[in-house]
């Protein structure tokens, strides 16, 4: 079970709770709940909003691990580059960014 933001989150409000979310034997009693739906449509409505402040930014768009690792890695060879869900990999740890904004410091 890859630990995301909503996992983050869950645990920092009920660590008992995240231990029942990485046991299949217990059912997500949320899966069809309408509310938690919407609240994730509204999430991505937000996203689409942030990218309007950021023109040229860059979204890494695939669901693939190791390729959006490898996409990220490429654009962060450039001096200043703004990406779009960002994937970082350090040992077993993965995240994704909503907005990583890299520039290059103006002395």
């Amino acid at each position: 079970m890859r630990l995301t933001k909503s996992r983050f989150i869950t645990a920092l409000t009920c660590p008992t709770k995240l231990f029942y979310m990485a046991d299949n034997n217990y059912a997500n009693q949320s899966v069809e709940d309408t509310f938690l739906v919407a609240l994730a449509e509204g999430g991505f409505q937000v996203g689409e909003l942030a990218k309007q402040y950021f023109p040229d930014g860059v979204n890494i768009a695939t669901l693939d691990v190791t390729k959006a690792v490898n996409q990220t890695s490429e654009l962060l060879k450039k001096e200043n580059i703004t990406i779009f869900e960002a994937a970082i990999k350090y040992e077993n740890c993965f995240i994704r960014i909503d907005i990583l904004e890299k520039k290059r410091p103006s002395y």
